[in-house]
């Protein structure tokens, strides 16, 4: 290596790191693609390694290039540090914070929790992304995310938030209109309101099936918020967590007090953006805001 190399070619060598190909990681830092592609290869002559295998799918990290990683990313959480720091950031927090949370919570809970973070830190900026597929904290397309699949591989800090709990809800005229449900097995004999299961969401979805074996599915969306509003118009039976499903009183609780199906809901972030303070204090409000609202995710027997 004849020099140390620039900080610029180590900022793009991560993003094409984490998007896969140079058009999007020129996308991503408002430069041309062909700028990318010239900045990787000088990175690659001054290192002495090949970083990337390029091929037409995009570009997918060498040994070297994963190695190079950690310490890329030390370099960019200390100049994010350094930056709050000389711009006297160390008491007040300013900047923007990207938050990827499931549909439901991040729209009807996080949303509106906000408003008080906003009052204690008007500089902060968050930028929610409620999503029915999660965002991606590989790519850095958020830097916190709540989730049902937390990371198991990789530079993270993951900690659990709390169990949710799932249970059957239709509307009331649903109720009066069928069959009465007495027990766990004649919901096979209803109609359901369920996800689309393609292949793009994670299994721990699959919470449905996990209640009857062979649902018949009447209205599947990608959208747990379409499936809510269908099933509150009479379409059918839907598995729903307390915090979407008992926003107002158009839903009815099958089984009043029981919880069918339990799953864990997850907080992560990459370790090195934890030190950099408007991180730290997101993340610090989020787990707060979810500890003091127990009720919107356990049901109460």
């Amino acid at each position: 290596m004849d020099a140390l190399p620039d900080w610029n070619d180590l900022r793009i060598f991560l993003a094409v790191a984490r998007l896969g190909t140079i058009s999007l990681a020129g996308e991503r830092l408002g430069i041309e693609h062909s700028t990318v592609s010239r900045r990787i290869d000088r990175l690659e002559a001054g290192l002495r390694v090949v970083l990337f295998d390029r091929r037409r799918t995009g570009y997918s990290l060498t040994e070297a290039g994963h190695a190079l990683i950690p310490h890329a990313e030390r370099m960019e959480s200390a100049l994010l540090e350094a930056v709050e720091e000389s711009a006297g950031l160390g008491v007040r927090v300013t900047g923007s914070v990207r938050v990827g949370t499931p549909e439901g919570l991040g729209i009807h809970l996080i949303a509106p929790g906000l408003a008080e973070l906003h009052r204690e830190h008007p500089e902060l900026h968050v930028q929610l992304m409620p999503q029915p597929q999660y965002p991606s904290l590989v790519t850095r397309e958020v830097e916190i995310l709540i989730t049902l699949d937390p990371p198991e591989v990789g530079r993270y800090k993951v900690a659990r938030l709390t169990d949710v709990d799932y249970s059957i809800y239709c509307s009331p005229g649903y109720r009066d209109s069928h069959p009465r449900i007495r027990e766990l097995s004649d919901i096979a004999e209803h109609s359901f309101v369920d996800y689309i299961h393609d292949g793009s969401l994670s299994g721990h979805f699959r919470v449905l099936e996990e209640l009857t074996p062979h649902p018949r599915r009447i209205f599947t969306s990608t959208s747990v918020l379409a499936q809510r509003e269908a099933a509150a118009a009479g379409m059918g039976l839907v598995a729903l967590s307390p915090f979407v499903a008992e926003l107002s009183d158009d839903l009815v609780c099958v089984f009043p007090g029981q919880s069918l199906v339990t799953r864990t809901l997850w907080i992560a972030a990459p370790e090195d953006l934890l030190r950099i303070k408007r991180i730290r204090v997101v993340w610090d409000f989020i787990r707060e805001l979810i500890e003091q609202r127990p009720q919107c995710f356990r049901r109460n027997g």
